[in-house]
């Protein structure tokens, strides 16, 4: 027989003391007086000493090792009454999360429909923007957390907390990966490969004028006099029809794509020399906890990514 001692016994011998009486605490508790009784009982076994001292035409009172008990009774009855709203606190509310077009078009889908039955009261609002605004917005707490691209020189390759050489947050790695060079089937590079010198006068569609693989790009071709020229297409799809109408190369990461280059609808440029390296990079103002809403979703879209 188990001589822990249980909350069941905490609440009722604090219901006695208070309410006066064990017919009173059971109204108090809700429960049947047989129900309290029988607690009181089991209480007494655990103790191995009396729990209430019967008194001829009165009420019982506590005996001397209840008495005892009762201060440290309210505390365990304390503790558990905030562990329990410290869980409903991890099981429902709001998360404001941050991320770039392609992550919220071809990643976030099937990973916020595993997040929402796993956490059904939790309202998940997802913002799309660019890198570095969502970063900054989560260091002003308009977000509570962004995942964005980084060329993965930059990306740490383990957690950073304030302090670390960025803004007043904390920053996470996810993963790694690629760029693809995509055109038209019918363009004269299709499937070949090239040098990364033939690629300098060409001209190069980007999701975005601001976004982090422009830098990373121009770096990667260097800047000649006579190119490349980095355009905008406006989004992903831009890219995507824009390459189908012009002899532009699209810049896209691979999980962007990967349908159209199996489908054979967009054609890879391979280059000899590697491509500038991605990450996935998660920023949030503290690392979130191990078990939270926040880390399994993280963790969700990490291997999301890994799968792209």
């Amino acid at each position: 027989m188990s001589k822990d001692l249980e909350i069941r016994h905490c609440r009722v011998l604090v219901a006695v003391r208070d309410a006066g009486g064990v017919a009173a605490a059971a109204r108090r508790l809700g429960l049947a007086q047989s129900t309290v009784s029988e607690t009181l009982l089991s209480l007494e076994r655990v103790l191995g000493a009396p729990v209430m001292l019967r008194r001829a035409g009165r009420e019982a009172v506590l005996a001397p090792a209840a008495e005892a008990l009762l201060p440290h009774a309210r505390a365990l009855i304390a503790a558990s009454e905030s562990a329990l709203a410290a869980v409903s606190r991890q099981s429902e509310g709001v998360i404001r999360l941050g991320t770039v077009e392609s992550i919220s078009s071809f990643l976030l889908p099937r990973p916020l429909s595993a997040f929402r039955q796993r956490w059904p009261r939790i309202d998940l609002r997802v913002t799309v923007g660019l890198c570095e605004d969502l970063r900054r917005r989560v260091g002003r707490f308009e977000l509570d957390a962004a995942i964005t691209i980084e060329g993965a020189a930059r990306a740490p390759d383990r957690a950073q907390g304030p302090g670390a050489g960025r803004e007043a947050a904390w920053t996470r790695k996810l993963s790694p990966a690629q760029l693809r060079l995509v055109v038209s089937p019918r363009h004269a590079l299709a499937g070949a490969e090239v040098a990364r010198q033939d690629l300098e006068p060409r001209s190069f569609l980007l999701a975005d004028p601001d976004g982090a693989f422009n830098g990373l790009l121009q770096g990667w071709l260097g800047d000649p006099a006579q190119g490349p020229r980095l355009e905008s297409a406006g989004s992903i799809d831009g890219v995507k029809r824009g390459v189908q109408d012009s002899d532009a190369i699209g810049v896209l990461p691979n999980y962007a794509v990967a349908e159209e280059l199996a489908a054979g609808s967009l054609a890879e440029v391979r280059v000899r020399e590697p491509l500038p390296a991605i990450a996935l990079l998660l920023t949030t103002l503290e690392a979130p906890g191990r078990s939270s809403p926040l880390q399994s979703l993280t963790d969700q879209i990490g291997a999301a990514f890994n799968a792209g």
